[in-house]
């Protein structure tokens, strides 16, 4: 009798979890979780934006904490980003520890400083050369934004669960966000994982100072990862794939759209070209990505370029330290 009530309740739960995530995108905000969708870590940035399966990535608390199973040491990241040269400043840190369980935490703040507001010198008048527009004040917005990452293992399978809090400023405006992900993991093999992702699956929200609020999209990240002798060089190499998927109605934002649907592709190979020295590489979307790791006793140095023509280059370095 108590296995059928577990098997009912189970079904029950599944049942209205899988409308709750259906009815979401009907009353969510377009575009409101972006900020927790920007990405993290120098090396998940030149693999193209990947990470899922990435178990060199200090940043498991963003990506899957899921994969903190598999973390033998811990780890300190600190990350500095000059993004669309330099108008976008990103700095984050991230973390992994604990002796016999261990734990994650990734840390962000986003930011565009400087930004002038402006008016006319006369807002009676429409502008014009004699009644030009000048700026009065500056303004910063910026972004805080924490993952915290635990892991529990369910059988063959790792679930990773990820709540997380932001902090928004917006000219006059401020924000408090908050929601969870989850994620599971199946290492089929020692080369080959799949994972899978529910992001804002436990209804993220943000509330604005002004008494307004946005609820954020649930979407869906899959990845698998495959490792391999790399042709010639005969190192250890991996490549990783990744499907993001959206219920929001990107249509021409996104790679591939189906409306509500829309999928966007992500890839990249890491190569380890010797114990001090790793080559990344990867598509991100429709830009290519690369990088280098360097490797020190337990330093790393990591840095990231993004070739973006139409919106001006990126770059991330940051310092890895494992103990």
């Amino acid at each position: 009798m108590w296995n059928l009530f577990k098997n009912r309740m189970s079904k029950r739960t599944m049942t209205v979890l899988l409308l709750l995530c259906l009815a979401l995108p009907s009353f969510a905000t377009k575009y409101a979780g972006e900020i927790f969708h920007y990405g993290a870590g120098v090396r998940n940035l030149a693999l193209g934006g990947t990470g899922l399966t990435n178990l060199n990535s200090t940043s498991l608390a963003w990506w899957n904490p899921a994969l903190l199973q598999y973390a033998t040491e811990n780890r300190l990241e600190i990350m500095h980003a000059e993004e669309f040269e330099g108008l976008l400043k990103y700095d984050s840190f991230a973390a992994i520890w604990g002796a016999e369980k261990k734990f994650g935490l990734s840390l962000a703040r986003i930011a565009i400083n400087d930004i002038p507001l402006t008016k006319l010198e006369n807002d009676s008048l429409a502008i014009s050369n004699e009644n030009r527009p000048y700026a009065y004040d500056n303004v910063t917005n910026s972004d805080l934004v924490a993952f915290f990452g635990f892991y529990q293992q369910i059988g063959s399978f790792t679930v990773g669960f990820s709540p997380k809090l932001a902090f928004r400023k917006l000219a006059d405006e401020t924000g408090f966000g908050f929601g969870a992900d989850l994620a599971i993991v199946k290492e089929f093999s020692s080369d080959l994982m799949l994972a899978v992702q529910v992001r804002d699956f436990f209804t993220t929200r943000i509330f604005w100072s002004n008494g307004t609020d946005e609820t954020v999209v649930p979407g869906t990240n899959l990845e698998l990862s495959y490792g391999y002798r790399f042709p010639l060089l005969k190192t250890p190499a991996r490549t990783y794939l990744r499907s993001e998927i959206f219920f929001e109605g990107r249509e021409e934002a996104a790679t591939v759209s189906f409306d509500p649907v829309s999928l966007d592709f992500h890839t990249g190979t890491e190569i380890t070209l010797n114990k001090n020295l790793d080559f990344l590489a990867g598509y991100d979307v429709d830009h290519f990505t690369a990088g280098l790791a360097i490797k020190y006793q337990q330093f790393e140095l990591l840095y990231a370029f993004a070739l973006q023509p139409e919106l001006e280059n990126s770059h991330r370095l940051a310092l890895n330290w494992k103990f």
